[in-house]
């Protein structure tokens, strides 16, 4: 059997897309091997596909995490047998194109975001610079690309003249068909992701003291602001309102998404990785029948818009999100055509549609052998 060896630099716990690619290779007749961090350490869910081999790293974060992580990720490949490389987004591309040089194996390259364009480099120049000049020397020359965003893709074309293939984060289809709620006495507004700045999460905070008592806020999973976000909450006496459940695995988010009346899915214009995202919540939502609240960006904006599964603002300030969530929530007109043309939706953007074009690197791996 021939093998893939997945390289990421998360623990797996939370990666989704991860998931369903290594099902998708799965299918192709792969052995799937995901490496990945030991941090945080956090017990495996059960019946997960493939294998892995997660890395103690000396370091959890900074330059030393990136240099060790790629040490060690350098090695474990050097050491393995493999067919095919699958390296997630830049974290870990130099360790795998040049074990792919060495070992003369292809490598495909996933990003699943713009990593010089991310927010959190927006005020760190030098690094910036780094992070750009490495996308210049380690992308070019992998034998395939995928990307999750028409602008991520016309963005590596631009800047770097690569040719990436559009590979959305869909979600795996849903046995049932989930009608949007049409009423509720409580209102439970949705967050799922990872909690960093620019997801617009300080801004629905807020926007809870502009809606009555029966509006809650559920925000799922865990990132760089948590605590202040939890300070913010106390500092407006919303304990009772704001619900932090802290990490969960993507096996029990449905747990969550049950009774919710709108999903958030906003970004502050923070860089062109953030003006092109293309988030897995948007459609998870769509795919729970849960209408959608996002930006007027590009690809956000154009999918909900297209569908007809939310609503589009153009702007971030605390009472304008407490307007739009309102109407989300209150207006029975849009809520009973949400209940059509949120199934319809949910049946289009799916894996099992989104996944064919993995079936490329079976050409690649019979090129090298």
């Amino acid at each position: 059997m021939k093998k893939v060896i997945i390289t990421t630099s998360n623990n797996l716990y939370f990666d989704n897309r991860v998931h369903k690619i290594t099902l998708a290779l799965m299918e192709l007749g792969f052995e799937v091997l995901k490496t990945g961090s030991n941090n945080p350490k956090i017990s495996k869910p059960q019946n997960r596909p493939g294998r892995e081999k997660l890395f103690n790293l000396p370091f959890k974060k900074g330059p030393l995490f990136y240099f060790f992580l790629n040490i060690y990720t350098f090695f474990f490949l050097l050491f393995s047998r493999f067919n095919l490389i699958w390296a997630v987004d830049m974290d870990t591309l130099p360790a795998a194109k040049t074990a792919a040089l060495i070992k003369r194996k292809p490598i495909v390259f996933d990003g699943h975001e713009y990593f010089s364009e991310l927010p959190e480099l927006t005020d760190r120049k030098i690094i910036k610079e780094i992070w750009t000049k490495m996308e210049q020397f380690f992308l070019p020359g992998c034998n395939l690309y995928f990307t999750v965003s028409p602008g991520l893709v016309k963005l590596y074309k631009q800047n770097l003249n690569l040719d990436f293939r559009l590979l959305r984060n869909f979600p795996l289809r849903r046995h049932e068909i989930n009608i949007p709620i049409l009423m509720a006495e409580e209102k439970v507004i949705l967050y799922q992701g990872v909690l960093n700045k620019g997801r617009g999460l300080e801004q629905a905070i807020k926007a809870l003291a502009f809606l009555d008592k029966s509006y809650r806020l559920v925000i799922v999973g865990r990132g760089d602001i948590t605590e202040e976000l939890m300070q913010l909450t106390k500092s407006m006496n919303m304990e009772k309102r704001v619900n932090f459940t802290g990490p969960v695995p993507f096996e029990e988010l449905h747990k969550f998404q049950k009774n919710a009346m709108v999903g958030l899915a906003l970004h502050e214009n923070m860089g062109l990785n953030y003006f092109h995202a293309l988030p897995n919540r948007i459609f998870d939502y769509i795919q729970a029948g849960i209408p959608v609240l996002t930006n007027n960006f590009p690809d956000m904006g154009g999918i909900v818009q297209k569908s007809e599964t939310g609503l589009i603002t153009e702007r971030l300030e605390p009472e304008v999100i407490a307007s739009f969530i309102k109407e989300a929530c209150e207006n029975t007109d849009l809520r009973r055509t949400w209940q059509q043309t949120l199934p319809k939706a949910a049946n289009q953007f799916t894996w099992e549609n989104e996944k064919e074009g993995i079936k490329e690197v079976l050409h690649h791996v019979r090129q090298s052998e």
